[in-house]
């Protein structure tokens, strides 16, 4: 059972996963809008006799089986604008000009990388297709990439992949999930990805964002009024790199290395947000304040603006920033501590919130959700955060986490007092980003200088 709009994605769903005559009930209303008496009648008149029709009147008759074409076949042959308009026609492109992926740049980017092009590199949900080098490289031609950027596209396709980063719960959401990655490493350098101001918007960080935008319409099956259910739609992922000169610099590790990487290793890592970023612009240079002035932010973005307070957290700072808590003591790990000790909500307010926010669940009344929250161990008295006033008996107040995971990523302009939070989901993944053998020498030609050269000393 499901709401309109749903019914023909579940059926794809459905398909895709082999069930190919899957019966649907729809209820015509948005659930949590309705009253109990409303979805007990509607429930009654409408759902139920649909109900009864899909298990006793006979199944319609299938359509034959999908037939998979040559992902190599020559699919049109035209003028660009006819090209462009005939790609949009068929649901493969953004309806912004492409490139044509023709046979020959297919084969430029099949040159930097050592898989063969049929290798299958991941199975990619819902339609469960399996991206192979040949049609990563055919989306990347489309998005504008250079044929040099293939490892990366290859290693986020491996990263969407990852169960971890739980692509198949929210690469259709009605929430509009936006996927984005950051490469760290010497490779980020090479190519020119940015980390500094105008980070996302660099033409490099652009085109890679595009392409993984065009794998998942393409390879993954994520189409609107399909199966990409964004009630208001989906921005376009996105790249970037973090910034490890500054963090060397401040003696801070940076991403990678967290996660155990060597500090020259090339990774790319994945994860979602709800929204591009809440913009806080901090305005002090005491560290602790400046932590508790992020907390704040942070304890405010909540990943469906209600709803949710415990979700990841991914809190871009600027250097400029990141050098004002190096200075005052402060590590990663040290920072996120006290973030996640700082980060509270009165019990009453954050419940509120889960209760009438709700961005799926069920929930019982407010009033029992209240009790079962204040019967909970992490619920504290005594434990207000510092932005609310010490008003009479506010050591009676209770309170409860705000912030649970947090993930810092230090880039954007050095030169400006920026911090960006974005609320995401708890899915996320880092992969190596593998170059083949013949890396040097494929950059030397088109114009790179060695990628030892980009080691950070």
């Amino acid at each position: 059972m499901t709401n309109p709009g749903f019914d023909e994605q579940v059926r794809n769903f459905a398909q895709d996963n082999g069930i190919p005559s899957l019966q649907v009930a729809v209820y015509p209303d948005p659930f949590d809008l309705e009253t109990d008496a409303q979805l007990r009648e509607k429930s009654e008149k409408i759902v139920v006799p649909q109900i009864i029709d899909a298990l006793t009147k006979p199944i319609k008759e299938l359509k034959g089986p999908i037939v998979k074409g040559d992902s190599r076949a020559i699919v049109f042959t035209g003028t660009i604008d006819q090209i462009n308009r005939y790609f949009t026609k068929m649901g493969w492109s953004d309806g912004m000009s492409i490139t044509p992926p023709t046979r020959e740049k297919v084969e430029e980017f099949l040159k930097y990388t050592d898989y063969p092009s049929d290798q299958e590199i991941a199975v990619l949900p819902v339609a469960n297709l399996k991206a192979t080098p040949w049609n990563i490289a055919v989306n990347g031609v489309m998005a504008g990439c250079r044929p040099e950027y293939m490892p990366i596209l290859i290693a986020a396709v491996q990263a969407i992949a990852d169960p971890d980063f739980r692509y198949r719960d929210h690469g259709g959401s009605t929430h509009s999930f936006t996927n984005f990655f950051w490469v760290n490493g010497p490779i980020a350098r090479q190519l020119g990805i940015d980390h500094g101001q105008g980070l996302i918007a660099n033409p490099v960080n652009s085109v890679l964002g595009r392409a993984m935008s065009f794998i998942e319409r393409n390879i993954a099956g994520f189409r609107i009024k399909e199966t990409q259910m964004g009630s208001f739609g989906k921005q376009l992922s996105w790249f970037l790199a973090e910034d490890e000169e500054a963090m060397r610099k401040l003696g801070w590790e940076p991403f990678h290395v967290e996660k155990g990487f060597a500090k020259d290793a090339n990774t790319l890592s994945a994860g979602y947000s709800t929204l591009w970023g809440r913009n806080l612009i901090p305005s002090t240079s005491d560290s602790k304040i400046l932590m508790q002035i992020m907390a704040y932010g942070m304890v405010n973005t909540e990943a469906f603006a209600s709803g949710i307070t415990g979700s990841r957290r991914y809190v871009l700072i600027a250097p400029g920033v990141a050098k004002i808590f190096a200075e005052g003591g402060y590590t990663k790990k040290s920072l996120r501590h006290d973030l996640i000790k700082t980060g509270r909500k009165i019990t009453h307010e954050a419940i509120f919130s889960k209760v009438y926010g709700s961005f799926g669940p069920v929930y019982s009344s407010f009033e029992a959700e209240l009790q079962k929250a204040l019967k909970d161990k992490n619920t504290q008295k005594g434990m207000l955060p510092p932005w609310y006033p010490r008003l009479p008996g506010w050591e009676n107040i209770e309170t409860s986490p705000a912030i649970r995971q947090v993930e810092f990523i230090i880039c954007g302009d050095p030169a400006r007092n920026k911090v960006q939070t974005l609320a995401g989901g708890p899915g996320t993944a880092i992969k190596e980003i593998k170059l083949p053998a013949k890396w040097d020498e494929l950059m030397a030609k088109a114009g790179y200088r060695p990628l030892k050269e980009f080691f950070l000393k």
